[in-house]
């Protein structure tokens, strides 16, 4: 991949987490040239992001992210495969090193975010999830940081509570997701 015109802070987060992000895909879909195309894709969008990708807080959970969506796109792309199909349903795990846990609340999340206000979940969809800094929020809304970062936190723990609730996950000593039972959240 040509590197060239990255902005500094995406090749260092990019460094640190691409053997790593490459081990995971492989793990999840145990196909190592499918990872390699969903590696290079999720390169590729936090490319176009440039500078934007700098205002992300949380940059290695949102390659993560990115990397799960693009694999889900693909064994969409592939449903009459019954190998990739059985390699999509997640697993149960306790390990907190490995983002299996979190990534297998994928299920739950957007019925979770549908039981939020729509101010909560404005707030979690463009922060958390599509990246979006708390400082631009607040210009874009027109609002304090100091607002912006309490609506944030207590939106956060709203959704905390819905997925404790209905997908009953479990934390660890460090406060991490470490198990979940899937539900329909119905």
């Amino acid at each position: 991949m040509n590197t060239n015109g990255a902005v500094p802070c995406l090749l260092t987060t990019w460094s640190r987490s691409e053997q790593m992000l490459f081990r995971w895909l492989v793990k999840r879909c145990g196909d190592r040239d499918l990872a390699v195309d969903v590696l290079q894709e999720t390169f590729l969008k936090a490319l176009q992001m440039n500078q934007s990708f700098c205002e992300i807080e949380h940059q290695k959970a949102w390659l993560f992210r990115v990397a799960a969506n693009a694999l889900t796109d693909e064994w969409r792309r592939h449903q009459h495969d019954d190998e990739l199909c059985d390699a999509a349903i997640p697993t149960l795990t306790a390990n907190t090193d490995e983002p299996e846990a979190v990534d297998g609340l994928t299920q739950c999340l957007p019925t979770a975010l549908e039981r939020l206000s729509e101010d909560d979940r404005e707030i979690i969809q463009a922060c958390d999830l599509n990246g979006l800094s708390q400082q631009a929020f607040a210009e874009q809304k027109q609002l304090p940081l100091s607002t912006v970062k309490s609506r944030i936190q207590r939106a956060r723990a709203k959704l905390r509570d819905q997925l404790k609730t209905h997908c009953h996950i479990r934390f660890d000593d460090n406060h991490k997701i470490c198990c979940f039972t899937p539900s329909s959240l119905k």
